[in-house]
């Protein structure tokens, strides 16, 4: 794996807000002077004008350097700059008393010669460190107005993926588990005769080995081995469909359930050690290659596989037949030429590009390929991708619509690893590798621009999408057999962000992970929970619910919501790295209380995220019929008032405050409802007799009916469900109907952080839901 570009896209995070109790470090203004900043020889032309410091920018890196800081020890922060930019659209922010590649944070610039704000997160620093910014790295023109430098001892946090940035985004899951050989491979006759894999299996989709079976393999003079379809695809080894009829045969028997979205596997391999070594140039051994890539895609559509997953990493090295059928290395060429593609020109690899994916089309025109390593600054000096841009090119060149090309960039799987594992610690990278919010954008925004390392610009932008990747090992829940739990190899990217600033796919990489084992099933709840997220089936959104939490509600389309960064806790104090957690977030489903139980803790640095735990519905406004209703029961009330229980519907896009139904509890004698729009909001209290008391079930009932406005909220004790405890009649106009719910269910304070009142967490649970566009209701 090559980690060339985690450098080249830094990290960066972009925050809409500034932490309560930060301070100021350092500011400068550049109307007048460049206050201490100085250039370096790639910016030319400085000057100051009425607007701040203008200059033009050369390539390939202009740079602005700062004086020393009087920074506070043990403390984090953030740099804000005004700047207008018509350069190219990444800038870079580089810190600390000695600067490097590793201690730097890329952000996207808006190049369109308006001025705007920019907010970069900066880590710990020492005093006396200073400031490098580089506002772009192409020829252009800038104008910065003005920077500030602020800190502060809880850390500057941004939010997480919102639920409309990951609906139709999926999730493609791939790794070893898939493609080694023996009982650990994930074939196609192991998915058909293992429906149980599918309980456990996060994901939307997967990359699937094909298999040529032992008794095909030696008619065709190999060795009588299963071999995959790829260790054969690229040599010319002419394989005939039958050879692959058993394969297909399973595939379409598989009981996919939720799994929609499957891609084949197409890795760039010699599996058959040089006896088989095409010659490019050679037009009779390209007819056996592209007769071999057709054989491919028509698989992909009789299975109904999306297309291939190409991995462009090129491991093997060529090796030259002889006459004696035994491969050796050819005497006058370096042993180190890549197979299959690193022999040959650009142009007679584009050529080649061009009928290999002609041959793919005609058998499946809508192919999807998504690519590890496609276009970028790695192709073009790292080794194992040699000649990867030509025959992409050549791809490019005859790719016609609806065919698409995923630039699914393989470097974005280090975004979120942590300090101590193993691919930190090999890149010198102490504290890890952040995966914040702006170091994706920055990541978007380099695929995008590496249309210049395409020989088509023009069809790059129409047929190449942005793809993402992410390592996953799904830590402790469904690790190997035997492997240990929290070690070095235990990775989790930040999926949330990958999907996020993807167009479409997200690729996982899992090593040590094996699902449909039957040593364990058990179900990751984050990796579910976002899964259920991305509403790839198209039947998340219910136009009527009904819910006992019998059965882990994970498994059918409940979610919630969660930093992914935020969720490590070391397994035990030996383990080398932290691994996910669910003692990590306030709520869970409890299988002996039959319901979702949650604590309304207090979470540094989550103001203004949302901290839900709920099921989609159809979208509705107080304006239509509907009936939702919520049966709960508290276990304990708190100390801390400011932290309400929340039940209700919520606005999957707004904070709670903008837009939700609610029953509110923040004490026994202190109940509400609150409806909140862009409007003037609701906050009726309810007087309850005596107060609401612990251990006894309630149910909180709201009632739309239609167009006269009518908007109802009842409280029942469960036991007596005749009279209610309370009720109250809405006003649904003070809110503006501006919001529409589509959540239904529990949630805890989403207000910015305040000085928390000392006291205990109250803790409550969720028994049952109904929700029904009909208000006749059960």
């Amino acid at each position: 794996m090559h980690l060339l570009s985690i450098l080249l896209l830094g990290l960066l995070g972009l925050l809409p807000y500034s932490v309560p109790g930060a301070a100021w470090v350092a500011s400068w203004q550049f109307t007048e002077s460049t206050a201490g900043w100085v250039t370096n020889d790639m910016v030319s032309k400085a000057r100051i004008t009425r607007e701040g410091w203008a200059m033009d920018l050369k390539a390939p890196d202009p740079a602005l350097t700062g004086p020393p800081m009087d920074w506070p020890a043990g403390q984090a922060g953030q740099v804000t700059l005004m700047m207008r930019s018509d350069s190219d659209a990444l800038g870079q922010v580089y810190y600390g008393t000695e600067f490097s590649e590793v201690r730097s944070r890329a952000f996207v610039v808006t190049n369109d010669g308006q001025w705007h704000e920019y907010r970069i997160p900066l880590p710990k620093l020492e005093t006396g460190s200073r400031l490098r910014v580089d506002p772009g790295h192409q020829a252009g023109t800038v104008t910065l107005a003005w920077i500030r430098v602020e800190a502060g001892a809880e850390g500057f946090r941004e939010p997480w993926a919102t639920g409309r940035e990951l609906r139709g985004k999926k999730i493609i899951g791939g790794g070893q588990y898939t493609t080694v050989g023996g009982e650990a491979a994930t074939t196609p006759r192991f998915l058909a005769r293992t429906p149980a894999f599918f309980d456990a299996y996060p994901f939307d989709g997967m990359i699937i080995p094909a298999v040529i079976d032992g008794e095909w393999a030696e008619r065709l003079g190999l060795q009588r081995r299963d071999y995959f379809l790829h260790e054969l695809l690229w040599n010319t080894v002419p394989l005939s469909y039958e050879a692959l009829t058993n394969s297909v045969a399973d595939l379409t028997s598989v009981q996919w359930g939720g799994v929609t979205d499957n891609f084949l596997n197409l890795t760039l391999v010699d599996g058959a050690r040089g006896r088989f070594t095409p010659d490019l140039a050679d037009d009779h051994d390209w007819g056996i290659l592209e007769r071999n890539a057709a054989m491919a895609a028509r698989l992909c559509r009789e299975a109904k596989l999306q297309g291939f997953w190409l991995d462009t990493e090129q491991y093997g090295n060529y090796r030259w037949r002889t006459a004696s059928g035994v491969p050796e290395f050819e005497t006058n060429r370096p042993a180190n030429i890549k197979f299959p593609l690193g022999k040959d020109s650009p142009e007679l690899l584009r050529r080649r590009g061009a009928q290999w994916i002609r041959a793919v089309q005609a058998e499946l025109p809508a192919v999807k390929i998504m690519i590890t390593f496609a276009w970028s600054p790695d192709a073009v000096g790292y080794e194992p991708l040699q000649g990867t841009i030509g025959f992409l090119d050549g791809v490019l060149d005859a790719l016609q619509a609806p065919g698409q090309l995923i630039h699914g960039y393989e470097n974005t799987f280090y975004f979120g690893q942590g300090a101590g594992t193993t691919h930190a610690a090999n890149s010198g990278i102490p504290d890890g590798f952040p995966g914040d919010r702006g170091r994706f954008d920055a990541a978007r925004t380099s695929i995008r621009e590496w249309r210049t390392l395409s020989a088509n610009p023009v069809k790059y932008d129409a047929l190449v999408k942005v793809g993402m990747a992410a390592w996953i090992e799904d830590d402790p829940w469904n690790l190997w057999s035997g492997w240990p739990s929290g070690t070095r190899e235990s990775f989790w990217s930040n999926l949330p962000l990958a999907l996020a600033f993807s167009d479409e796919y997200v690729w996982v990489w899992s090593e040590h992970t094996r699902y449909g084992q039957a040593s364990n099933t058990a179900l990751n709840p984050f990796l579910a929970s976002l899964r259920n997220r991305t509403f790839n089936t198209g039947r998340e959104e219910v136009a009527e619910l009904k819910e006992n939490f019998e059965q882990d509600p994970l498994q059918h389309g409940w979610h919630f919501d969660f930093d992914m960064l935020a969720i490590g806790r070391k397994k035990d104090p030996d383990a080398a790295v932290p691994v996910m957690s669910p003692e990590a977030v306030p709520y869970g489903w409890d299988p002996a209380e039959k319901a979702v139980c949650v604590r309304t803790e207090s979470s540094p640095g989550t103001g203004g995220q949302r901290r839900r735990y709920v099921h989609p519905m159809r979208p509705v406004h107080d304006g239509e019929d509907f009936r939702a209703t919520l049966e709960f029961r508290v276990k304990a009330f708190g100390g801390r008032p400011e932290d309400p229980m929340v039940l209700g519907l919520f606005s999957s896009d707004r904070t709670l405050d903008r837009g939700s139904l609610t029953l509110q509890i923040n004490a026994p004698d202190q109940v509400r409802v609150v409806l909140s729009g862009d409007g003037e909001s609701q906050n009726i209290p309810w007087s309850i007799p005596g107060g609401l008391r612990t251990n006894q079930s309630y149910r909180v009932d709201f009632d739309s009916r239609g167009p006269s406005g009518s908007l109802r909220a009842r409280l029942y004790e469960t036991s007596r469900e005749s009279v209610p405890v309370a009720q109250i009649q809405l006003n649904p106009l003070a809110a503006n109907r501006s919001a529409t719910w589509d959540e239904l269910g529990i949630a805890l304070s989403e207000a910015p952080p305040i000085l928390r009142s000392p006291g205990e967490d109250s803790k409550y649970c969720l028994q049952k839901v109904f929700f029904n566009v009909d208000p006749a209701g059960p």
